[in-house]
């Protein structure tokens, strides 16, 4: 996922790590409280509920900061009708081959739901941002990032002024995602799973493998359940406790690897504060 490609750990001048990495936990112990969220999510479902964790449109941005804004605030206004096909059916189709088909939407209804997404911009600043204008929208197709990887599913595509590209929202019906839509937190991390689902390997952002002093291992802790795979990291820091020292805040990609009692199956892989992750088939490709 692009979030996690730009994690990064603060390192301060005169010690050690200011925090832990991102998805990780100071403490060694099963994550079982991570699982509590995804109680009921039903694994074994086929197709089970899409995990939607991003939707990184429009691919070329903005070409003023307002419009930036407009879509954070998920502020819009509509400057030409909407088409009022609905499509008979839309589709979902990962990288590993696996599809599945849904009720579609409207073109108004994903307008609709992209226009309720919730914004955690001040509500000032919204209120002082013009809205983005629709100009049109049509019937496509669009990449966007489950917890399985990138999904091509069938889209609404609008354009819009002052957007480099158009914006996408999935022509699928809410029915089709785990909670009606995207989640709100993706969690940091990403994770590949063995051809026999026994083993994740978790890759993050952290200090880097060194055998110095600003170097350190991790070692990775799992809590299962019949719905969810949480794992947890613990930093095993390299240097001398009460030492004082000055590390570059560079981070490093790192993993660790951790064997599970049951084959993951359509379980959902979490990191420590229970945040969904997206899983690729090993050997390990980022967002499949």
């Amino acid at each position: 996922m692009a979030a996690a490609a730009v994690a990064a750990i603060t390192i301060v001048a005169c010690g050690r790590l200011s925090g832990i990495p991102p998805g990780g936990t100071a403490i060694v112990s099963p994550p079982a409280s991570a699982l509590v969220p995804w109680q009921g999510f039903p694994a074994d479902q086929h197709p089970r509920p899409i995990v939607w964790l991003g939707n990184f449109s429009p691919t070329n941005g903005f070409s003023t900061g307002d419009g930036k804004i407009a879509l954070m605030c998920s502020r819009f206004a509509l400057g030409s009708p909407l088409p009022k096909n609905l499509p008979n059916h839309a589709v979902a189709t990962w990288t590993d081959g696996t599809k599945g088909s849904y009720p579609g939407i409207s073109a108004a209804d994903a307008l609709a739901a992209i226009s309720r997404a919730k914004t955690d911009m001040p509500a000032s600043q919204c209120t002082a941002t013009p809205p983005l204008v629709i100009s049109g929208a049509r019937l496509g197709t669009f990449d966007f990032y489950t917890d399985r990887g990138k999904a091509h599913m069938t889209a609404w595509l609008f354009s819009a002024m002052g957007a480099n590209g158009e914006l996408a929202y999935p022509a699928l019906a809410p029915t089709a995602f785990w909670k009606g839509g995207m989640v709100v937190q993706p969690g940091n991390g990403a994770a590949a799973v063995s051809a026999n689902g026994r083993s994740l390997t978790w890759t993050f952002f952290g200090a880097p493998d060194t055998s110095g002093a600003c170097g350190a291992d991790y070692k990775g802790v799992v809590a299962e359940s019949a719905t969810a795979v949480a794992v947890a990291l613990q930093e095993i820091s390299h240097t001398t406790p009460g030492s004082q020292i000055a590390c570059p805040a560079i981070a490093q990609e790192r993993s660790v690897t951790v064997t599970l009692a049951n084959p993951l199956g359509g379980r959902v892989v979490v990191d420590a504060a229970g945040n969904a992750v997206s899983v690729c088939p090993a050997p390990f490709h980022r967002g499949c």
